[in-house]
């Protein structure tokens, strides 16, 4: 059958369930040699591989999960670049790009984007969509044929990011009503400076508003090097006020890296006891914020990914921006992401926590069937590169093969 199959592996041992693991065999980048099985699109044995002096060719991992794209602007960087590489120019050069946007455009994006996000290994996607009240959200029916029409091979999940006024408006509890049916997610930026007392009042309504279509809410949240998390300590106001719970996640959180250390533990101990997940976007962060043109920033602000999770946080790691005038690079790439994020904040490939960050928590947050765990019974969705150890995962010259539900995509 050519949905079934069977290869000798290397899988980071955080990443499989066995269930005879006494004979396993764990070398000191806690990668365990296995032998897996799949049938009919599922994994049928997992089993420990006993192999004297010498270890698998290959690298398993599971398909990944992106928790934080814009597959509807990415590839613009050619027509509206931001050679000033700032935050200032990367908002101006994106509120040009939308003078010209089309339905048609967007689309061709997020086609290509799409495309390539398959090809590169992942099997979810969420992307956050610009939505404005000054322009028609046509879009979003041709969005939702998207999601049905890549929903074999990949599951597409679709935020409005709008301002948080949009929500107050007769669009906007329209488009809210019509995601209750399609599943969207209501978004927004909360980014100092900002007036508090207005800030509290559209962010109540927009809560309220997710609460009666039992909808969650995305927000990009204190991306920014001043007013350290504000626009978190005005969110956990409104919620403690309002006391509904919503499924929220925080995008960014990046300022709240200039806080001491005590004062990031209280805040995350506040933001799992609300049950609020996190992403990290470093490769955006660390290219955009706090750039200066005639000198080398050491201040990088970016989510203090150790210090959420330590106060008990679901953190996950996000792309964020594919070559357009937010960040210029990338190519829908886990494995770019990778290369990129894990030197940026220290994170060992060897360790559970900085892999769940990547595998685990973006499959929880995007609330998939699959947590993306390796064992017997789950989908055969699978990278598997020609590696033996994590130089070769962060090499440039990767070989990988893609499987979806066991059969081989490229």
């Amino acid at each position: 059958m050519s949905n079934s199959g069977k290869v000798e592996a290397l899988i980071p041992r955080c990443l499989c369930s066995i269930e005879n693991s006494v004979n396993l065999n764990i070398d000191f980048e806690d990668l365990c040699s296995v032998s897996i099985s799949w049938e009919n699109g599922f994994v049928s044995e997992l089993k420990p591989l006993k192999l004297k002096n010498k270890k698998p060719n290959n690298i398993l991992f599971p398909r990944f999960t992106e928790a934080h794209s814009h597959i509807d602007k990415s590839f613009t960087w050619d027509e509206y670049p931001n050679l000033r590489s700032n935050y200032a120019g990367a908002l101006t050069a994106n509120l040009q790009e939308h003078k010209t946007r089309t339905t048609e455009k967007v689309l061709e994006r997020a086609e290509k984007s799409l495309n390539l996000a398959i090809k590169n290994g992942y099997r979810a996607i969420r992307s956050h969509i610009d939505t404005y009240q000054d322009q028609g959200n046509d879009v979003w029916p041709e969005l939702f044929k998207l999601q049905k029409k890549y929903s074999s091979k990949l599951q597409l999940q679709l935020v409005a990011l709008s301002p948080l006024e949009f929500w107050q408006t007769e669009n906007g509890r329209k488009l809210a009503k019509n995601f209750a049916i399609n599943k969207g997610i209501l978004g927004g930026v909360v980014v100092p400076p900002f007036n508090k007392k207005e800030t509290i009042k559209v962010l109540s309504k927009m809560l309220l508003l997710a609460d009666k279509y039992k909808l969650e809410i995305d927000l990009h949240i204190d991306e920014s090097t001043r007013e350290p998390g504000a626009g978190l300590k005005v969110l956990l106001e409104v919620i403690d006020k309002l006391k509904i719970r919503v499924p929220i996640t925080c995008s960014h959180l990046s300022s709240i890296f200039f806080l001491k250390e005590k004062e990031i533990l209280d805040l995350g101990k506040k933001i799992a006891d609300k049950n609020i997940k996190v992403v990290a976007l470093p490769l955006t962060n660390f290219w955009l914020l706090n750039h200066k043109s005639k000198i080398t920033s050491f201040k990088r602000p970016v989510a203090p990914i150790k210090e959420l999770q330590k106060s008990l946080v679901d953190v996950s790691i996000g792309s964020d921006n594919v070559q357009d005038p937010w960040y210029p690079f990338g190519n829908f790439d886990p494995f770019y992401m990778m290369s990129c994020a894990m030197p940026m904040l220290q994170l060992n490939p060897w360790e559970r926590m900085t892999l769940s960050s990547i595998f685990l928590a973006p499959s929880r947050l995007l609330n998939l069937k699959w947590d993306g765990l390796i064992k017997k019974g789950c989908p055969a969705d699978f990278v598997i590169l020609d590696a033996q150890r994590w130089a070769d995962v962060f090499s440039c010259n990767l070989k990988r093969k893609v499987f979806i539900k066991g059969d081989l995509h490229c």
